[in-house]
């Protein structure tokens, strides 16, 4: 059955699933998008999900009868999107659920051997129905459901975002509130802040003789979040005392990376240069041993953000910190002028490492 109006359509669209919202552009997101172009995504959603024959199967409240679960994570295979969406599964550990985790291959890449996840895996044709008693799906949309009407059309399931389509907000939380909500939960701070945070559930890495460095996360993907001023950060770290580093990035951070390199030849910095030579664990391991870590948002920053190391993040003027940092962030956050994370100047980056690093360990 379709319900609301035009214009109620329009807000389901950017209200989000719970009793307390997290932070979110929800009111720019409805001027930017319009009336009409949110009542009509409402709308289809609303005609998809009674053609598939789901809307009976959803739940509001998770069973306390259920105990094991399929979270099928499929609208968000970016790194950052990822750690944030399932950061509360620790919210399960803690209650006896056992939850099987399937999504795109970086994603369970990313996740695979985390003890939040009984098992990881990325094919569909690994699901078995009769494992599980219900399915967390991102959202209400045909693309959230689709494994789940394929394989597994009569099993209960619950929704993260509901019908919700906002995509600059506080992920973690949001996820966290609504799982507690479904849950029947009543969590306090310390637990909001606890099951919200980015976190790899993995063995705890070992230094293995290796000397603390600082790390600095080079590259990414979108213009306006690539920061350009790393060889100049690199030379004022090293001006200050610091003499050992570590480069971390993708493929695309190799410009970056000879950049810096050619601004530390000729000195006694000692440069661990792992850009584009080790996986995600490598990295996330690199930057839980470091004294401190340097990235612009993206895919590293939120892997930094699931180490205890403390962070140093930068953001240009379209992305607010309070969309993307756990409640409980140790570190800094640096925020540009306009849309260029470039504009914040490296005098101001080095401080922030400088005030969160020990020197004395760098030397």
């Amino acid at each position: 059955m379709l319900t609301g109006g035009f214009e109620a359509l329009a807000r389901r669209a950017v209200t989000q699933p719970i009793a307390r919202p997290v932070p979110a552009d929800d009111v720019a997101l409805l001027a930017r998008k319009g009336t009409a172009k949110l009542a009509f995504r409402m709308l289809r959603r609303q005609l998809e999900l009674t053609a598939s024959r789901q809307r009976d199967a959803e739940h509001h409240r998770i069973d306390p009868a259920w105990r094991r679960a399929l979270w099928i994570h499929a609208e968000a295979p970016q790194i950052g999107d990822a750690l944030m969406d399932l950061a509360p599964r620790s919210l399960f550990s803690e209650r006896g659920l056992a939850v099987d985790l399937l999504a795109p291959p970086t994603t369970a890449a990313l996740f695979a051997g985390d003890r939040g996840f009984d098992r990881v895996f990325a094919d569909e044709a690994a699901v078995e129905p009769a494992r599980y008693d219900f399915v967390i799906a991102d959202s209400r949309s045909w693309k959230a459901l689709a494994v789940k009407r394929h394989r597994l059309p009569a099993l209960p399931w619950v929704s993260i975002k509901a019908d919700y389509l906002g995509y600059d907000y506080h992920r973690g939380l949001l996820a966290t509130r609504r799982l507690t909500e479904l849950l029947g939960l009543a969590p306090d701070d310390v637990a909001e802040r606890l099951h919200s945070r980015q976190k790899l559930l993995l063995p705890t890495p070992s230094a293995g003789g290796e000397p603390v460095r600082l790390a600095l996360a080079l590259g990414g993907v979108r213009d306006e979040r690539r920061y350009a001023h790393w060889p100049a950060v690199a030379a004022l770290l090293h001006a200050a005392g610091v003499e050992r580093f570590v480069l971390l990035g993708s493929a695309n951070a190799r410009e970056a990376r000879d950049a810096v390199l050619q601004r530390l030849a000729g000195g006694d910095a000692d440069v661990l240069d792992l850009v584009a030579r080790t996986d995600l664990h490598g990295a996330w391991r690199a930057m839980s041993g470091a004294s401190a870590v340097a990235c612009a948002d993206g895919g590293l920053m939120h892997l930094a953000l699931a180490t205890p190391t403390p962070v140093v993040a930068l953001f240009d003027a379209g992305i607010d910190p309070a969309w993307r940092l756990p409640l409980d962030f140790s570190g800094t956050a640096l925020r540009a002028d306009m849309r260029d994370v470039s504009r914040v100047a490296p005098e101001r980056v080095a401080a922030a490492l400088l005030g969160l690093a020990s020197l004395s360990a760098l030397r």
